[in-house]
């Protein structure tokens, strides 16, 4: 790496800057500047992969890099290095600003990491050589952390289906106590203006221009910013009341998994926003929206829809669906810019470059599907009612809740209001023989009335519902049918199927877990022999429970989102 000083340092910083935009505005840059640029570069990036760069003690080094940074990792220690680079967003341009922004991801992710980051260090040049923290002339910076098995990384436990409930629980509780220490200035305060989300959605759109027809069809594009304008046009007051509410903190601001490590009773949430205090300084919606769709994009819906429900519960921060939506939506466009970018990388290989061309397509998708959400929202003042059936063990309960956070519904369970109407816990068993004591014919017909009469207070208030019940009977779905007449909106009908193999092993895992049914094995062999099936007139969208793949969930969601779209 050159070390340049004075007007000859500026004119190449200001060259630097310049090649950055032209890559992401795909325009012709002169040939010598850009070989400046790739040289200096690969320079660097040779050092940091030599193990002998770290000491001797290090045998080798695994590079990482994304679209702002190299991260090498040692085996004991991790070294990240700012690229740079300047997106008009984020300003790593010069030595000084990469110092200063080191120094600020050390201070600002001690906040929830303390034992992870250690030290910011120089990078020296002398004799035409590199050396860490050395006493030749300071030309880089690097921040030094503990490092942290790969596979820990909550992404690769994602993917190996290692995190459950407990874990989502244990992390809902690292937040909300993150959030509630903190005393939010004035400053911090006025992020929360329309004005400021703006600037940080219009930027988004206007960086994201040139990959029109590349990562993000034109379609989409002018789809989400045209339902985007009109949500803050018609929602003003909702950014005001969340304001008023005090829930505009200083966040993480890129709460996803790939910045969580889960290790034994630990969590370890690092790697926040420090290059821009206005991607830091936002709603608690944003940061919780953020992690809830990359779960949602690593094929988790369920533990997303969890994770929410049980947020909002201990957080008591009941208004978050407001702007849920909206939050989960910018998140995956951010997501979707981010990947694009790194298509101009240089040092990026092909394949890789494929990988994350159709990474940054599956997020536009998504946040098309959120904008969708909110959009539905914009467009009709009448509620919905849902109504989810399925046997014990066909999963049901877990799509009932996901619909229910998707649509800010509601959600009435027969198992819960069974247990509250006989005054005991809704988690103590009653494992009955079929059709006595709870399960009792005439206490069945109990707990569906109480649902009903719920169910109609709740969509008297204009808030939409979804029950959530084996709903075996045509009775009692004609039930939900006369409800949806009596107060004019639409019932949407959804039942879950599952096969009988994936049932058992459902009922009998649930058996070993804290649960609110009592569905056991021959309870769902019963059910079988005694289910009325649905009729021609009442139409109902069935789903596969068995079928965990992403597609056919995403698309099973948006046929449900279409359909109710279609009939408003």
């Amino acid at each position: 790496m050159f070390v340049l000083c004075g007007d000859t340092r500026t004119f190449v910083e200001k060259k630097l800057y310049e090649y950055r935009l032209c890559l992401i505005k795909d325009k012709p840059f002169k040939k010598q500047c850009s070989t400046l640029f790739i040289m200096n570069q690969g320079m660097l990036f040779d050092h940091l992969k030599n193990p002998k760069f770290y000491g001797p003690h290090v045998t080798t080094v695994q590079l990482l890099q994304t679209h702002i940074s190299y991260v090498a990792l040692t085996g004991t220690y991790a070294y990240k290095v700012k690229k740079p680079v300047n997106f008009g967003f984020l300003d790593f341009s010069t030595l000084d600003k990469r110092k200063y922004y080191c120094e600020e991801e050390l201070r600002l992710n001690k906040r929830l990491c303390p034992e992870m980051y250690l030290d910011v260090l120089p990078i020296t040049k002398k004799d035409n050589a590199l050396a860490l923290d050395g006493d030749g002339t300071i030309v880089e910076y690097t921040l030094k952390m503990k490092e942290f098995p790969q596979e820990c990384i909550m992404t690769n436990m994602l993917q190996q289906g290692k995190i459950r409930e407990e874990t989502i629980d244990h992390l809902i509780a690292i937040l909300i106590d993150f959030y509630n220490t903190q005393e939010p200035t004035e400053e911090i305060h006025k992020y929360g203006e329309v004005s400021s989300v703006k600037q940080n959605i219009d930027e988004n759109f206007d960086q994201t221009r040139p990959m029109i027809g590349i990562t993000v069809p034109k379609e989409i594009f002018w789809y989400i910013k045209d339902e985007v304008t009109k949500f803050f046009e018609r929602k003003k007051e909702v950014f005001g009341r969340r304001m008023k509410e005090g829930k505009i903190y200083d966040c993480h601001g890129d709460l996803h998994s790939g910045n969580i490590v889960v290790s034994d009773d630990t969590i370890h949430i690092f790697d926040c926003i420090e290059f821009n205090d206005r991607f830091r300084f936002c709603d608690v919606a944003s940061d919780i929206g953020f992690l809830a769709m990359d779960l949602d994009y690593l094929n988790h819906p369920y533990l997303s829809s969890y994770f929410i429900k049980n947020y909002v519960e201990k957080s008591k921060d009941f208004d978050v669906y407001s702007v849920l939506n909206f939050y989960k939506s910018y998140r995956a466009f951010v997501r979707g810019k981010v990947q694009g970018f790194q298509l101009n990388d240089p040092h990026i290989d092909p394949t890789t470059k494929k990988r994350l061309l159709e990474s940054a397509k599956k997020y536009f998708e998504l946040s098309e599907y959120y904008t969708r959400l909110f959009s539905l929202d914009l467009q009709t003042n009448k509620p919905l009612l849902f109504l989810v059936a399925g046997l014990s063990g066909t999963g049901k309960s877990t799509v009932a809740r996901k619909i229910a956070i998707d649509y800010h519904a509601t959600l009435i369970n027969t198992d819960i209001v069974r247990k509250e109407t006989a005054g005991i816990d809704r988690f103590e068993q009653h494992h009955d023989q079929y059709n006595t004591g709870l399960y009792d014919p005439k206490k069945i017909d109990e707990t569906y009335e109480q649902v009903m009469q719920r169910a109609s207070l709740f969509l008297k208030k204009g808030e939409n519902v979804v029950l959530d019940a084996t709903f075996q009977k045509k009775k009692y779905r004609e039930m939900a049918s006369h409800i949806a007449g009596k107060h004019h909106v639409r019932l949407v009908i959804v039942q879950c199927i599952c096969p009988d193999g994936v049932v058992k092993k459902r009922l009998e895992d649930r058996m070993r877990k804290k649960s609110v049914s009592d569905g056991r094995w021959e309870v769902y062999q019963v059910q079988k022999t005694t289910y009325e099936p649905f009729t021609a007139d009442e139409k109902c969208l069935t789903i596969d429970t068995s079928d965990e793949s992403f597609e056919y969930r995403m698309g099973f969601y948006q046929q449900l989102l279409a359909y109710i779209r279609e009939v408003i």
